[in-house]
Parts: structure tokens; sequence; C-alpha cells
């Protein structure tokens, strides 16, 4: 008999060898990669877009990549090669994202949810998914930059996902979610990055950010404080408030008088997103009220304003 016999622990260790699993939390530095090509891709899709666009991570877990894959059948999804790390990844949109994509990008109202019927990908949602992708190509660049100096070459955009230029079926990897999101509609966009393409790198990808103050990045903290700038937000100027009860508040009607207890020289609380930002000064000019900021609110603990100090600190050294 000429088969080959394999002991249980030859077989055990070759198995061990083939898969030796992936942890997200023992590699810190890929949450800060996602992080990074989250930011960049909704700045690289403003210019296209005229509503905000907004990218954000959701997910990040290991799992095998065929499995993976299973989940976004109907898909959209490009295939990127970096040379430098001699892998291929894979970056695709899930339906609802390509359709919402569409129906920002092309000045619609989305007062209607986005069509998402089972048919081909026309020819130009599939152009503007290859625009999405190479903006995706180019972050993704960018964000491996603290890594690996790395260009991600865009091969091809497959509609029918081709597993088989990912690895072998049990191949593990790592599979981010990103959500983008403009005008309260959009969808997903999915990374896989098969475990052969991390293995180069692991060392790097295990570095603890919160130990290494030296690890912080200029250009994404300018990305970031950018971003933060341009979101929208309200202000609300607060001239009194009182505690009522609910039988007060059903008891009025048209033409009560409220009593205030504000004077004319009482200063303003101006509030935004439900944090207080500054006192003011009531005032008028050129028929309008005005407020004039005469006192900052102690606000210094406030996280979003150590970040914005922090990156404007870095921009000016």
């Amino acid at each position: 008999m000429d088969a080959k016999t394999e002991s249980p622990s030859q077989g055990a260790a070759e198995r061990l060898l083939d898969n030796p699993g992936l942890s997200v939390e023992r590699l810190p530095m890929l949450a800060m990669i996602f992080d990074r090509l989250a930011a960049a891709c909704a700045e690289g899709l403003r210019p296209f877009s005229p509503a905000i666009v907004t990218c954000f991570v959701n997910s990040i877990a290991t799992d095998h990549v065929w499995d993976a894959l299973d989940a976004y059948d109907g898909s959209i999804a490009a295939i990127l090669y970096s040379p430098e790390l001699d892998a291929r990844i894979l970056v695709g949109l899930d339906r609802r994202c390509m359709f919402s994509l569409m129906e920002v990008l092309l000045g619609g109202d989305t007062k209607e949810p986005p069509h998402e019927d089972d048919r081909n990908f026309s020819t130009l949602e599939t152009r503007v998914a290859q625009t999405v992708f190479e903006i995706a190509a180019e972050a993704l660049h960018s964000a491996f930059g603290p890594i690996i100096a790395t260009k991600f070459r865009l091969e091809r955009v497959e509609t029918r996902m081709d597993f088989t230029v990912m690895g072998r079926r049990n191949v593990l990897g790592v599979i981010a979610k990103i959500l983008i999101q403009a005008m309260d509609i959009g969808g997903q966009m999915f990374v896989v990055i098969p475990q052969p393409a991390l293995t180069p790198i692991r060392q790097q990808l295990s570095r603890d950010l919160s130990s290494d103050g030296s690890a912080s990045d200029p250009r994404w903290q300018k990305m970031m404080r950018a971003g933060i700038e341009k979101a929208e937000v309200a202000a609300f100027a607060i001239l009194d408030e009182a505690s009522l009860t609910l039988g007060d508040v059903s008891g009025w009607r048209v033409g009560d008088l409220l009593p205030l207890k504000a004077a004319a020289d009482t200063k303003i609380r101006l509030d935004c997103k439900g944090q207080s930002l500054f006192w003011c000064e009531l005032g008028q000019a050129k028929g309008h009220y005005t407020l004039k900021m005469a006192d900052r609110v102690d606000n210094e603990e406030m996280p979003l304003a150590q970040f914005l100090e922090l990156a404007g600190a870095s921009e000016r050294s």
C-alpha cells in the first residue's frame, strides 16, 4: 500500500502552521490604519458630492476570507495589489452603499430610499465604484504610511466575487466594515486583508500607540481637524431657563406672557451640542440682535477642545 500515513501530532502541527490565527487585539495599529482609511475616503469623496459624506469604522474582526465574502454576494468590489507586500486585498461596496452613493452624487434629494433591485450594475455605476476604489487605494497608501511605504494598484473591478484570488478556502483575514453615509442614507464599505499580507509587518502592527508618545501623525491630525471643523452644528443662545411642571406647559395658550428673570445686562449663554461655550452680551447692529462673546465658559477639559489644540500645535511646529 503506497498511501502515506500521517500521525495525529504531525497533522495538528501542520494545521497550526497553515492557520496560526490572527488577533485584532494584538495588532492595535490596525485600528489606526482603518480610522485613517475612513477619514481619507471621506475627504476624497467630498469634491464629488454636493452633500457631506461621512465615513467611520463600524467593526474590525477576523474571519475566514471566503466565509466573509459569502455575506457580500451581489456586491461590487475591487482587487488591489501591493507590490511591497506582494499581496492582494479586496475593497468592496455593498449594494445599498452603491445605490446610495449614486443617489447622492447625482444630486438626488433622498426623499425616497435608493433602489436596491436585484440587477446587474450599470456601466455608470461600475465607473463610479471604480472611482471610489481609486480613492480607497490612495487612502490605503496614506493609511499604511506609518507602517510601510506601499502603494495599492487597482487590478480590476469585480461584480462577481472571485474568491480564489484571495488564497485558500481556509485562509484567515482581517475584515473591516466602514459605514459611508450622506443625507441620512448610505451603506457599507468592506475591506478584506488576508493574513499573508499582514505577516511581514506583524511586528509593526503590534506597536502600542498608548505607550508611544511619538507615534502621532501630524498629517492624520490635520485631516481629522479639517473634517471636524467642517461638520455642521447648531448653536443656541440661552436667555433664561425655568423649571416647570407638565401641568404648567399644558396650560399655555396663545397670548400668554412668560416672565423672564433676565434683565437688560444679563449675560446670555451660548450652547452648542449641549456644551456651554461662551457668556455673551446682547446688542443690536443694523436692525438685528447681536451677541458679543464676553467670557469663555470653562471647557478646557473637553476632549474635542484638547484634540483641536493638539492638532493646531502640530501644524504650527
